[in-house]
Parts: C-alpha cells; structure tokens; sequence
C-alpha cells in the first residue's frame, strides 16, 4: 500500500488553474520547499524548450509527471536520486546514476514506500544506492506531481505491479542531465551510499 510522506497537497484542479494563470517569473503554485529556489516560465519566455516538457509529461498509466511546470532554479538545490549502484552497468557500461528523474527532497522511509510514492517499477531502478548532487541556479527542469503507472507500462505480465498517481509526492525532470555538468554537479560516486532498505535516509550497516 502506497504511505507518501507527509507533505501539502495541491489538488489538480487548483494545479491546472495555476499553469493557467501564473505568469513568467512566479514561483506561485510551486511547493514550499522549493518556491524560494525557483521561478515559473510560461511557453515563450526564454529557455523554456529547454525543459522538454513533453517528455515529462505522460497519459495516467505511463509514469512521468501528471502535470507540469517548467521551473528555472534561482539558488543552487540539493537534488537526490535513486540508482541501481555502481556494479550494475547496461549495455553500453554505464549506470543508471545520471537518470532523468530526480527529487528536491531526501529519500526517506522504505524502499517500498519510496517505490510507491515516486512510481518506480522494479524494471526501472533497484533503488539501492542514492546520489546527491546540485542543481545550479539558471538549470530549467520540470517539476510536478506523479503519474499513475499501469501493469503494462511496468511490463508485468501477472498484472500485480502499479502505481497510482500522486500528488504529494513531487519529482523534477532533468532533460539528458549526462549533458549537462555545468547545471547539475554531482560529486564520484565513491560519495554516494547503498541505502539500507528499512530506511532509505541512512546507509546500509556493512553484512547487513
């Protein structure tokens, strides 16, 4: 059962009256505990495309962010993510460290809990290691609410895993962020930790 983290709720109507009416330069509608770090763009301002909303922004049952905002940090954030460790590489020999999709809050709770609140399929990340990283005043992202995740979208044929969608928990969208080390700086890996499971804000106790 999804347990999202306590945290202001912003019902979707208000959100969809919000992107409706704000203007360029706001931080209206933006949750408290990024709204000093950030202004709103409307399409047209400068750097908005950047953002990409469209590939953040997805059908309920596809993931991604049910609505959103192109944001431009104003003052340096921390920026935490989820990531399968440094012993699982793709095809290619990379990681999955520098994903697209991020949080401005820490990890906090279960690996189940998080999973749910953030809606991860098991396919997608391991969520065993967690990377903190900045993201410097002037980046453009996406942030939002996130989306439902269907059984099909996970590729879970027994149908059991999904996701609804959430509007508690908010995620920032970093568009090809291996592209971008001026704007999100991240220290070696070798500062990351492997979280422990039953508490995903504090490292793993060594043979445990």
């Amino acid at each position: 059962m999804k347990t999202p983290l306590a945290r202001p709720v912003l019902p979707t109507l208000l959100f969809a009256l919000i992107l409706a009416g704000c203007g360029g330069g706001g931080s209206s509608g933006l949750q408290p505990q990024i709204a000093a770090s950030a202004e709103v763009l409307q399409p047209g301002d400068a750097g908005y495309e950047r953002a990409v909303i469209g590939s953040a922004v997805k059908a309920a049952g596809q993931g991604g962010v049910s609505e959103g905002m192109v944001i431009r940090i104003v003052q340096d954030i921390p920026v935490w993510r989820m990531w399968n460790g440094p012993a699982r590489l793709d095809a290619r020999g990379n990681t999955n460290r520098m994903g697209g999709w991020w949080s401005y809050d820490p990890p906090q709770g279960t690996v189940q809990q998080y999973r749910a609140a953030y809606e991860i399929c098991n396919g997608w990340n391991d969520l065993t290691w967690v990377a903190k990283c900045t993201l410097k005043a002037g980046s453009i992202v996406v942030v939002g609410p996130g989306q439902s995740v269907s059984a099909q979208t996970c590729g879970d044929p027994t149908g059991l895993e999904n996701y609804a969608a959430n509007p508690v928990d908010w995620q920032l969208y970093i568009d090809k962020p291996w592209a971008r080390s001026a704007e999100l700086v991240c220290p070696d890996a070798s500062a990351d930790y492997e979280a422990d499971p039953a508490d995903i804000s504090r490292p793993r106790k060594s043979g445990s």
